[in-house]
């Protein structure tokens, strides 16, 4: 995705919730501070234009519109790719499949299910409460950058071999969430329901060893 569409794609994301000094200064501050940093930057850019306290109440709606949008140009990427890939196969040996581990490949859906359980906006919010605060947890950069870009939905958790106290940690973090919009009990409950459901989707790895 080269600044253009980036700029583009955050232009259309935000007009249907700011529009005429409020959309132009949004995307001033996007071209001054943000229009060269990796996508997974989104949320500092949200956090710092939603600081406007009549627009902070749009925060995770507009977290929902610019991922979306940032998704749509990536799977457009992609497509392209596939294309000029399969017109090449013939004479270039395809790529080997990233292998991910059974114990991240659990995570991944652990954390994704207990995200998404509530649904909605509060899905939404759960997700910005976790990126915002994965600051705090001690990571190598890499390991970082791959982590905000799954949890925005930008790109797929691979090349990375997080620690199960690293998993622990932002499973942690995602019960915090929970708890912290749908309160401890509805919580509790989303994380018994959820853990389950996984184990049977992985049966050959203990979900129990990531709690």
């Amino acid at each position: 995705m080269n600044p253009s569409q980036k700029r583009k794609a955050v232009e259309e994301a935000l007009m249907p919730f700011v529009a005429g000094i409020k959309l132009a200064n949004a995307l001033i501050l996007w071209d001054e501070k943000y229009a060269h940093q990796p996508t997974f930057a989104l949320q500092h850019f949200l956090r710092e234009l939603c600081s406007d306290l009549e627009i902070a109440h749009l925060r995770s709606r507009m977290l929902q519109s610019l991922v979306s949008a940032f998704s749509a140009l990536q799977d457009n990427r992609q497509s392209r790719v596939a294309l000029r890939e399969t017109k090449t196969s013939a004479v270039r040996p395809a790529a080997a499949n990233v292998k991910i581990s059974p114990i991240l490949s659990l995570f991944m859906d652990l954390v994704n299910q207990l995200i998404e359980a509530p649904g909605g906006d509060t899905s939404t919010r759960i997700r910005l409460y976790v990126l915002d605060n994965l600051e705090k947890i001690a990571l190598p950069t890499q390991e970082r950058w791959a982590f905000q870009s799954w949890l925005n939905q930008i790109a797929p958790l691979t090349g990375t071999t997080p620690n199960i106290n690293i998993m622990q940690q932002i499973i942690n973090l995602t019960y915090v969430a929970l708890c912290e919009y749908l309160g401890p009990i509805k919580a509790d409950q989303i994380l018994q329901n959820t853990v389950s459901l996984v184990q049977k989707a992985h049966p050959n790895t203990q979900v129990q060893s990531l709690l």
